[in-house]
C-alpha cells in the first residue's frame, strides 16, 4: 500500500475546502430566494402564450355588460286599457304609430308625442327639442309636456335617428340619460320605460344590426342607472338571420328601417304582454 505524501493531504484539504465553500454558497443562495419570495419558491416558468392564457382577464368589449335584470318579463295580455295609458315618445319610428293608425283614435290619437317633422334626434339637443303637445298644439319640451300631463306610463324609443350612427357610448348614454332624468324630475310619478331600438333589414344602408345590438346594451345600462324597466321588443322583430324581415319594411324607397302596420301590431302586442306592474 502506497503511503500518502504530505502534499496529498494538502490537496485533499484544498478539495474539501472548495466543496464546503460551494455548499455554503448554494445554501446562501437558497436562503436569499426564500427571503425574497416570502417563503415560497417561484413557480416554474412557462411559455409567454401559456402565461397570458392563465393570468390575463378576458377582454370584454364595450357594450357587452349584461343588464338583463331590467328587462320586463312576459305577462298575461294587459289589454287595450293598459295600452291606452301609455304616452309614446321617440324618433320617426315612434311618430309613425300615428300614420299606421294602430292606437286608439287612429290618426287623431294623443298618445304620441312627436316633433313637427316627426324626428327626434338622440343628441345633445334632445332635452331642448320641442314636441307638439297634442291636447293644445303648443310646442314644448318633453319634460314640460310631462309636467303638464303627468302620464302614468311613458315609453321612450330613441337611437335610430342620429344616436346609433353618430354617437359613441359615452355621448349616447349622456344624451339619453339627460332626457330621462328631466322627465323623472318633471313628473316623478310617471313610470318611464325604455324600449329597445328596432332592428333593420339586411339591405339597410345607414345602420347595422351589430351596432344596434351594442346600443341596446347601452339602453339597458341607462335603464338600470335611472331605475327604469326595459322593453326588449327588438327580440320579436328579428328574423332567423337577426335582421328585420323585408316584408316589414315600408316607405322611403324601402330604406330598411321604417315599419308596416303589421310590425307595429307585433310591437304593441309585445308591450301588452310584457306589461309593467308596480311593486
Amino acid at each position: 500500500m502506497k503511503t500518502k505524501h504530505w502534499t496529498d493531504y494538502y490537496h485533499d484539504i484544498i478539495k474539501g475546502g472548495l466543496l464546503l465553500t460551494s455548499v455554503l454558497l448554494v445554501a446562501c443562495m437558497v436562503l436569499m430566494i426564500v427571503l425574497l419570495t416570502g417563503g415560497k419558491f417561484p413557480a416554474p416558468t412557462t411559455t409567454s402564450t401559456d402565461t397570458q392564457a392563465e393570468t390575463s382577464a378576458p377582454h370584454i368589449p364595450s357594450g357587452s355588460t349584461n343588464y338583463d335584470h331590467v328587462i320586463l318579463p312576459e305577462t298575461p295580455d294587459a289589454g287595450i286599457a293598459y295600452q291606452d295609458k301609455i304616452i309614446f315618445v321617440g324618433d320617426s319610428l315612434t311618430a309613425h304609430l300615428v300614420a299606421r293608425e294602430v292606437l286608439t283614435g287612429g290618426k287623431l290619437t294623443e298618445q304620441v308625442w312627436r316633433t313637427e317633422n316627426n324626428m327626434l334626434n338622440l343628441n345633445s339637443e334632445v332635452t331642448s327639442a320641442k314636441i307638439v303637445y297634442p291636447a293644445t298644439k303648443e310646442k314644448m319640451t318633453i319634460a314640460e309636456a310631462a309636467a303638464l300631463a303627468k302620464p302614468e306610463i311613458m315609453i321612450i324609443t330613441l337611437g335610430t335617428d342620429w344616436g346609433v350612427t353618430y354617437l359613441n357610448e359615452t355621448d349616447f348614454k349622456a344624451c339619453y340619460t339627460a332626457l330621462v332624468k328631466d322627465i323623472q324630475k318633471a313628473s316623478p310619478d310617471t313610470t318611464v320605460i325604455l324600449q329597445s331600438i328596432f332592428p333593420v333589414t339586411t339591405y339597410c344602408a345607414n345602420l347595422t344590426n351589430e351596432k344596434i345590438d351594442i346600443c341596446n346594451t347601452w339602453v339597458k345600462a341607462i335603464a338600470d342607472a335611472c331605475g327604469c324597466p326595459y322593453l326588449d321588443t327588438q327580440s320579436v322583430l328579428k328574423g332567423d338571420d337577426g335582421a328585420l324581415p323585408a316584408e316589414w319594411n315600408v316607405g322611403f324607397n324601402n330604406d330598411g328601417i321604417h315599419l308596416v302596420k303589421e310590425a307595429y301590431e307585433v310591437i304593441l302586442n309585445y308591450i301588452r304582454t310584457h306589461a309593467y306592474t308596480a311593486g
